[in-house]
């Protein structure tokens, strides 16, 4: 939105923009509490040119929904979903690291073949862990979530410099309680990393 950094934001502070994606930016920012109290958390908000597309928006707030329903130490916690005049946001859970897509540029680049093996088993073993919580979920209704994240990739694992690994956005996320379905047909995810079942449609 062109704002000059830090500004407020609601109840945030935004310090730095982090990324900006297809259709949301993410920012490092301070939620501002009651008598001095302050979070650092992540910001993601909707692009102003989405949040009058009915479609990006169900999806943006589809990924809210569904992750805030999970609580497992390899997934990224979502705190809040809130709106700032007409600017839907979602507020999560720093997590100091860097994502493994970048964890292996720096390794490519310091002419390394990647990422030792035993770094790369800790990592595969938490997001499986991550992954298992949210195809296994059930809800305070007893109701199987039946969710399946549809885009893990390097970009949406974190590696925190303590050593645990956290998945994160779950914006295309497709799960049995969904508000809004997928339309027939639609194939979501990046094409490098779909598997032959969502290239299928299958289960």
């Amino acid at each position: 939105m062109g704002e000059t950094l830090p500004c407020r934001f609601g109840d945030y502070v935004l310090l730095l923009r982090l990324a900006v994606g297809g259709m949301a930016e993410v920012f490092l920012a301070k939620h501002m509490g009651l008598e001095g109290f302050e979070k650092l958390v992540v910001v993601k908000r909707i692009l102003p040119e989405y949040s009058d597309r009915p479609e990006f928006v169900a999806m943006f707030l589809n990924e809210a929904r569904v992750a805030a329903r999970l609580n497992h130490p390899n997934i990224v916690q979502i705190f809040n979903l809130g709106k700032v005049g007409e600017t839907y946001f979602i507020a999560m859970e720093h997590v100091d690291g860097e994502d493994l897509r970048h964890m292996v540029k720096a390794a490519l680049a310091a002419g390394e073949r990647g990422l030792p093996p035993p770094v790369l088993c800790r990592v595969f073993a938490d997001l499986c862990g991550g992954l298992q919580h949210a195809h296994s979920f059930i809800d305070d209704r007893g109701e199987a979530l039946g969710l399946v994240h549809r885009d893990v990739t390097p970009q949406n694992i974190i590696v925190a410099y303590s050593g645990f690994t956290k998945i994160l956005d779950f914006g295309v996320a497709k799960a049995s309680l969904r508000t809004e379905q997928s339309h027939y047909g639609t194939v979501k995810g990046k094409i490098a990393y779909l598997s032959p079942e969502q290239v299928r449609g299958g289960q």
